[in-house]
C-alpha cells in the first residue's frame, strides 16, 4: 500500500514536465556558488515577501473549531491557493514535513519553505520517492502534520488526485480540506490560476471538518474532500 501511496504522492510533487538535468545533490562545483547564491536570494525574497504580506492583510480565520481534538493532520488544499496558505501561516509553529521534488531548480522553494520551519523530504519516484513517502507516514504517526494540494503540479486544476487519501490510509491520520479566498488578488498566468494577494488584502481561511479515510470509505473520502475544498460541502 505503501509504495502504491508513494508514487500517487511522488506525482503531487514534481514540478517539471520534464526530467530535470540536476538535482541539489548534483550540481556541478562550478556552477555550485553561482546557482546558491540565486537560489538563496530568489528564496529569501519570496519569504520576505510572504512576510511583508503577512504583516499588511488582514487574515480571517474559521473552522477552528473543526481542528479540536486534531494534534496533527494533513491539511489538504487546491493549488490555487497555496500563495494564500503561505502567506497567512508565514512561521509554523508546529512540526511539519513535506515532500519536495529534488530537481536543482526547485532550491528556491525549499529555503522558503525552511524558513517557515517546515522539513523537507526529499523524493519525486522511484526508491528515493518510496522511501520518502515512508518517511512522511512515519512521521505522521509519531505526530507531524504535512501540507498537500491534491491537484498539482501541473494540474487539471481542481481535480482530486488520490495520492492524499493513499497516505491518510497509511498514516491513520485525518485529512483536514482547507478552502482560501482574497480580495484584491492578483491571478498569475499558471495553468492553477494562482491566487496572490496584493497588500492590505483580506484573506479568509477556512478548516472543514475533517476525514478519516478508510479502506470502506474511500471513494466516498475522495468525494467530501475535493467538494469541502471547493465549499460545496460543509
Amino acid at each position: 500500500m505503501l509504495s502504491e501511496a508513494s508514487e500517487k504522492l511522488c506525482n503531487l510533487c514534481t514540478a517539471s514536465k520534464t526530467k530535470a538535468r540536476y538535482r541539489v545533490d548534483n550540481v556541478p562545483w562550478f556552477w555550485r556558488p553561482i546557482w546558491l547564491g540565486y537560489s538563496w536570494l530568489a528564496g529569501f525574497g519570496c519569504w520576505a515577501v510572504f512576510h511583508l504580506l503577512h504583516l499588511t492583510c488582514r487574515v480571517r480565520i474559521e473552522g477552528r473549531e473543526n481542528l479540536t481534538g486534531c494534534e496533527n493532520c494533513i491539511y489538504c488544499f487546491w493549488h490555487q491557493v497555496g500563495f494564500l496558505l503561505f502567506v497567512t501561516l508565514v512561521r509554523s509553529h508546529r512540526r511539519y514535513a513535506m515532500m519536495a521534488h529534488p530537481a536543482a531548480y526547485m532550491k528556491p522553494v525549499h529555503i522558503v519553505l525552511r524558513l517557515m520551519g517546515v522539513r523537507i523530504l526529499l523524493g519525486s519516484g522511484g526508491e528515493e520517492g518510496r522511501q520518502a513517502a515512508a518517511t512522511l507516514a512515519g512521521l505522521l504517526k509519531q505526530g507531524w502534520s504535512t501540507a498537500i494540494a491534491p491537484d498539482g503540479p501541473r494540474g487539471p486544476g481542481r481535480v482530486l488526485k488520490k495520492g492524499v487519501l493513499h497516505i491518510a490510509l497509511e498514516s491513520g491520520v485525518p485529512v483536514v480540506p482547507v478552502r482560501c479566498e482574497a480580495k484584491p488578488v492578483v491571478r498569475l498566468r499558471w495553468w492553477d490560476r494562482k491566487l496572490v494577494p496584493l497588500p492590505f488584502a483580506r484573506i479568509t481561511v477556512v478548516f472543514e471538518q475533517p476525514l478519516t479515510v478508510t479502506e470502506t470509505n474511500f471513494a466516498e473520502a475522495a468525494e467530501l474532500l475535493a467538494k469541502r475544498m471547493s465549499g460545496a460541502e460543509a
